[in-house]
């Protein structure tokens, strides 16, 4: 038997016009969602343009459920089909959760959410025919009974992500905003149900008027729609969260850019002042080598001695020029670092001085990297040198030499590849260097020494050599605490005491130990 529209009882009316409505609806969104999510390609986007793909396709199941049940009669396709309808909404939880994941926290965790949804589709869509088809069975002249365990069930199943999003929230480190709007959107579909499961009440009950009808058919599209608009919201959060997060790097690369531009651009001009002086010193030196056989006058050689000394240091200077400006002649070669920085624990000591402590730790084993060996030494006196001069009478700066593994963040925080590096600590007590001008430490002649006491190059040099060995200078510092660098040159050999030698296709997580090997006072 066949019924139309205006036979139909009041509560068949309400269920299959809000039906075909909310299908309209489901599938306008979800064609959106779908659109931002193709064009965008964003974790949260992703997440909730599955659900509401998920969502339309329930919606247009449930346009044949009702008719069938209201129109056709058949009960049992109705309740076959209400029961897919059901599973199709279970499934989309996890999908929810994972949008709220990813806008509650910077790195949600990864889950398999295909096999996710199919097992909760599955086990909800079990669980509802069985108890659909067991109430219609046992007790087939009561509709209401097999109407109110159907909407039940189903208003659990959306009062879930309803509650997900609102412990999202509460728990968010970012997007709190964007977050509520979406439990809001969320707890206005299970609202929207609870309507659903109070009208089902009304099962072979007396007719209601059509104002009342058309009312409860607005009301649960408009609870729909509400979760519609409050996706979107959320989805447009996210995106204005990546682009901001997209211009402040462009920021930084346009800052690192012209900080890259204006280093060459002192290096060349630092290549062309060093060979110029660097003509005129091997002038002054040829001058006095040619007239010491004819002094006889004591004082006059003293003369010559101190013109000797002043061409040696400005030659240094012009050394440390060239290493900057990237055209000192170099003689890369194999060598242990651990065995070199050894051989310099003396040096770095009288660097020092006695009036401070100088600790230097070397691990046991072996880290071989490959460049000149007499820059890794310029390295570590340059670094000694600039900690000696921060720290007061008294003070205390220490060296540590040892091999680390970097992988993933510990990489990126470093700012180098992933792989096994020799690391170089250089750290004193003393003074620290103010906020203000830690982005120039390394900027060739800039220096907070008083006039005569520093030419601004040493940690220059520093960052020039280890930059072009492949490494990269890491700085801590705290104001009135003390200063800390860290030197990363790519290992390329590795042998940790106790284990066979590694290369750096062989990584190992395991820091070498280290041995104390100088101190003084």
């Amino acid at each position: 038997m066949h019924h139309s529209f205006d036979t139909l009882s009041s509560f068949d009316q309400i269920n299959l016009g809000s039906t075909l409505l909310q299908a309209v609806v489901a599938v306008s969104f979800a064609a959106v969602q779908h659109g931002m999510a193709d064009h965008f390609d964003r974790p949260v986007m992703r997440a909730l343009s599955t659900v509401w793909r998920l969502l339309a396709i329930a919606a247009v199941v449930n346009i044949f459920s009702s008719w069938s049940g209201a129109v056709w009669e058949n009960r049992e396709l109705s309740r076959a089909l209400n029961s897919a309808v059901v599973g199709l909404l279970a499934a989309g939880i996890p999908f929810v959760q994972r949008a709220t994941e990813a806008l509650a926290f910077p790195s949600p965790p990864e889950s398999r959410l295909t096999r996710l949804a199919v097992s909760w589709g599955v086990a909800i869509g079990v669980v509802h025919a069985i108890g659909v088809f067991s109430l219609g069975t046992a007790m087939p002249d009561v509709r209401v009974v097999a109407v109110i365990y159907s909407r039940g069930l189903k208003l659990v199943v959306l009062s879930i992500p309803a509650v997900i999003a609102w412990m999202a929230y509460a728990h968010a480190l970012q997007h709190k905003r964007a977050l509520r709007l979406l439990a809001i959107g969320c707890s206005a579909l299970a609202v929207r149900q609870a309507i659903e499961v109070g009208l089902g009440l009304r099962v072979g009950m007396p007719d209601l008027p059509f104002s009342a009808v058309a009312a409860a058919i607005i009301v649960e599209v408009i609870a729909i729609m509400l979760f519609g608009v409050m996706s979107l919201l959320a989805n447009t959060a996210e995106e204005v969260s990546v682009l901001q997060r997209k211009s402040e790097t462009l920021v930084k690369a346009e800052a690192r850019i012209a900080a890259g531009e204006r280093m060459e651009s002192l290096g060349r001009l630092a290549a062309g002042v060093a060979h110029d002086v660097n003509n005129v010193l091997q002038v002054i030196r040829l001058a006095t080598a040619s007239v010491r056989p004819s002094l006889a006058n004591p004082n006059d050689r003293a003369a010559l001695d101190d013109v000797d000394s002043a061409t040696k240091h400005g030659a240094a200077l012009v050394s440390q020029l060239l290493t900057f400006a990237r055209q000192q002649p170099q003689d890369p070669k194999r060598f242990d670092a651990f065995e070199r920085l050894r051989g310099v624990t003396a040096l770095l000591q009288r660097v020092v001085g006695v009036e401070a402590e100088c600790a230097i730790e070397v691990g046991r084993g072996m880290g071989v990297i490959v460049m000149d060996p007499s820059q890794f030494e310029q390295i570590a006196i340059n670094l000694v040198s600039n900690a000696r001069d921060a720290i007061e009478s008294g003070g205390r700066v220490a060296v540590q030499l040892d091999v680390v593994t970097l992988v993933g963040s510990s990489a990126s925080r470093a700012a180098v590849a992933p792989g096994d590096y020799v690391r170089l600590v250089v750290s004193d007590d003393g003074r620290g260097i103010p906020a203000d001008i830690q982005s120039r430490i390394f900027e060739p002649f800039f220096t907070t020494k008083d006039q005569g006491q520093g030419s601004g190059l040493g940690l220059a040099m520093v960052h020039g050599i280890v930059s072009r060995a492949g490494g990269n200078v890491g700085l801590e510092t705290t104001p009135g605490l003390g200063t800390r660098f860290e030197v990363f040159l790519p290992a390329a050999e590795v042998v940790r005491m106790g284990s066979p030698r590694v290369t750096r296709d062989e990584r190992s997580r395991t820091p070498p130990p280290v041995a104390r090997i100088g101190a003084n006072r």
